[in-house]
């Protein structure tokens, strides 16, 4: 063999070597900071679950421990959050609905092989923001390209479409009707959460602003209450 072919080769096998090397650290790495999470994951649904628990008795108590003119109004701000949160959650299981039944019927009629187990994880993974559309863009090009390579393209312009008409149009509507914020606020906040604080940030993002909007709604009607209790003899 020559030593220019000799030389090629080792150097391909040196560089192969090396990339497989930085792969494993760079996955290592990424191991260890998905790790550092994993307290988190165990402790927020434990939490979670003895807040929902107890949520009637914590209201009660901080109700109570409001002065007695407020208090009235404090239970109002609590149940208007309360309805605020309700109606945020039945938004999102909505959306991960109709994004099942699109990406069921969306891969039907484009051909992909098994449909309806891509619409049901299509469905799963919209409560994932940002990673779960990646995810099944993954998933349904691979099936897609092991049925024909074409349909991989099909699968990713279906996608991408369709990702741009929930964020922009279906998902800032359906969370309007339940909760009292402009379609454009819901969009900001997303994108706002997302800059501040990645995927969280998106899960966050519009529940925070519409609890806040209610806060501050009740909080611009007591200073109208005090200022006319102030002007009225």
């Amino acid at each position: 063999m020559p030593s220019e072919v000799r030389q090629g080769i080792d150097q391909a096998v040196l560089a192969a070597g090396n990339a497989a090397i930085e792969s494993a650290r760079e996955l290592l790495l990424t191991g260890m900071s998905m790790a550092s999470h994993l307290p988190w994951l165990i402790l927020i649904p434990i939490l979670a679950f003895f807040f929902l628990k107890d949520a009637k008795n914590i209201r009660r108590t901080i109700v109570v421990a409001l002065p007695h003119r407020s208090q009235l109004r404090g239970h109002r701000l609590f149940e208007e959050m309360n309805a605020t949160v309700a109606a945020y959650v039945r938004a999102q299981l909505f959306a991960c609905v109709v994004v099942g039944v699109l990406c069921g019927l969306g891969f039907a009629v484009l051909g992909i092989p098994y449909p309806v187990l891509l619409g049901v994880l299509a469905a799963i993974l919209e409560f994932i923001p940002l990673v779960g559309p990646l995810l099944l863009a993954a998933l349904a090009a691979f099936v897609g390209a092991l049925h024909a390579p074409v349909l991989a393209l099909w699968a990713f312009a279906f996608l991408g479409i369709l990702r741009i008409v929930e964020d922009y149009v279906i998902y800032p509507r359906l969370i309007r009707r339940g909760i009292s914020l402009h379609p454009l606020a819901v969009i900001v906040a997303v994108l706002a959460g997302a800059e501040l604080a990645g995927v969280a940030g998106m899960f966050l993002a519009v529940p925070v602003v519409a609890v806040a909007s209610v806060a501050f709604r009740h909080w611009l009607e007591w200073r109208a209450t005090a200022v006319i209790s102030e002007v009225t003899p």
